[in-house]
């Protein structure tokens, strides 16, 4: 269950230590520290279950130093770019002209750098309740009524496209109507046994009333009592988005750069 920020915290540990292959101290510490991706950390429980590919890089700060993962192959360039005399600092982890250093290695191996990405996670003692605004209902569907929502290029960051993709399923949706029009929907996909991550759409219409908070509310509250953790992630740029997550008890946890497939 999580109850309490240290829940949180643990499970997000767990999580980046078997995707960076480094240690607690190592998120902790206050220093920046190079580690080498191992090849089986998708057998790992705690890996989030997105598809493996060469040339992964990741980058990760829990606010406190941080960690820079890469393939074998990439070490010496890492140590050349990150840890140079003095330390590399968890500040300069994310500055523009390292991320276009990294830019530049992957891209040549079909890969394109995504993020820096600031990650919300929510536990029973920090969940705010949000009632739906004046208008609006709000219901709470599981797998099944989640996959039966219709018009999903609309709800894109809430439900997967295609139904029968089951690799990380929406196991739970919130869905918010009006006079029976659906205007937005919040699902939670199961990203590891452990930790399930929100998406959410609002019709473009219908947002800055309130709808988005609610929904955001309702999904937690959910995957909470499913004993899994809720988290949430944005650009750097969404404030919006960021004041939907705050609103919803949300607390910022950490920040990532990830490599992806040019064609995802």
């Amino acid at each position: 269950m999580i109850e309490t920020l240290q829940d949180i915290r643990e499970t997000v540990i767990a999580m980046l230590c078997a995707e960076l292959a480094c240690t607690e101290s190592d998120l902790t510490d206050g220093q920046v520290h190079i580690s080498v991706r191992q090849p089986d950390s998708h057998e790992n429980p705690a890996h989030r279950l997105f598809d493996p590919h060469p040339g992964k890089i990741g980058i990760a700060s829990l606010g406190i130093g941080g960690i820079v993962c890469v393939d074998e192959p990439h070490l010496l360039w890492a140590e050349e770019v990150f840890a140079p005399k003095p330390r590399t600092t968890r500040d300069e982890l994310f500055m523009p002209d390292r991320m276009g250093k990294m830019a530049d290695l992957v891209r040549p191996e079909g890969l394109m750098l995504y993020g820096p990405f600031p990650r919300f996670a929510v536990s029973h003692s920090t969940v705010t309740h949000v009632e739906a605004p004046d208008g609006y209902s709000v219901r709470v569907v599981g797998q099944e009524g989640a996959d039966s929502i219709g018009q999903r290029a609309q709800w894109h960051n809430a439900i997967y496209k295609d139904p029968t993709m089951t690799a990380r399923p929406t196991m739970i949706a919130a869905i918010a109507e009006r006079d029976g029009e659906i205007v937005g929907v919040c699902g939670a996909s199961a990203d590891s046994p452990f930790m399930w991550q929100l998406g959410i759409d609002v019709a473009p219409e219908h947002q800055g009333r309130g709808i988005a908070p609610a929904l955001t509310s309702a999904v937690a509250e959910a995957v909470l009592d499913e004993g899994k953790l809720p988290y949430y992630g944005t650009s750097a740029s969404n404030i919006p988005s960021m004041r939907t997550a705050l609103a919803a008890g949300f607390k910022p946890t950490w920040v990532e750069v990830l490599s992806r497939p040019i064609d995802d």
